[in-house]
């Protein structure tokens, strides 16, 4: 196939990851919890060949990998409400599958006085919670501002929406634009549209997992604590989905 790209500026994600395997997205410089300073623009780039088909086949391949990613999420949510259910012990069991070893693990650890200050755990703790928040960061400026979808057709750009906070939408096209081209930045504009969406509903899987959970510890503040295990075991299911598919 013709060569073509997915990327998105003024979004960083942990490790420069885009958790549903589409998006080009720049490693986080740092972490930086500032709202006073300027957000930077957000916008999705989106590069397709010339041909139509080929480029109509190249989004659709996208928008399933962003329905891979939703179907993961679901997974995801009702993995750790099982582990969340009464009668579910906080602890090992085999078999098990590896995304649940570590959150069980991790519970674990945030029950144990002695592993609590290992310094080798703390550390680990603290830089998922710092992804973590992080991305929460990052969550909070994709909504609060608005977003801009280009979409490039061999080179040219034919289209570039505008998209508000309230959902609003504002295209300029380029002055001879074809029916074709104007479908494909429809379909540009749809696919960043479920990757937000998609990102918005992580936020909720992870807060709600992590309240399920929390319930299980009986220690101050439990739901704050385990936020951080619960985002690194739907990182790693998502992962789990990637590697499936690529073997498959």
């Amino acid at each position: 196939m013709t060569q073509y790209s997915f990327k998105v500026s003024g979004l960083t994600l942990p490790k420069g990851n885009d958790l549903f395997g589409v998006w080009q997205v720049p490693p986080a410089a740092g972490v930086s919890f500032d709202v006073s300073a300027p957000a930077p623009e957000l916008t999705w780039r989106i590069a397709l060949p010339a041909s139509p088909d080929e480029a109509q086949s190249i989004l659709s391949e996208q928008a399933q990998a962003i329905q891979r990613g939703e179907s993961a999420l679901t997974q995801a949510q009702e993995r750790m409400a099982r582990l969340g259910q009464p009668g579910e012990r906080v602890s090992f069991a085999a078999p098990i599958a590896e995304p649940e070893a570590e959150l069980l693990s991790a519970l674990n650890a945030l029950q144990s006085p002695v592993s609590f200050g290992e310094p080798g755990v703390e550390a680990e703790r603290r830089q998922t919670q710092d992804q973590w928040k992080a991305f929460l960061d990052q969550v909070n400026r994709m909504v609060s501002h608005y977003a801009r979808v280009e979409t490039e057709i061999a080179g040219a750009l034919v289209g570039q929406t505008v998209v508000g906070w309230t959902g609003d939408l504002n295209t300029i096209w380029k002055p001879d634009i074809t029916a074709p081209s104007m479908r494909l930045h429809h379909q540009s504009v749809h696919l960043a549209l479920a990757s937000r969406i998609a990102l918005l509903r992580m936020v909720v899987v992870v807060g709600t997992g992590a309240a399920n959970l929390a319930v299980k510890l009986s220690i101050p503040g439990a739901q704050l604590l385990v936020l951080p295990a619960a985002w690194r075991f739907v990182q790693d299911v998502l992962r789990e989905m990637h590697n499936w598919k690529e073997q498959a």
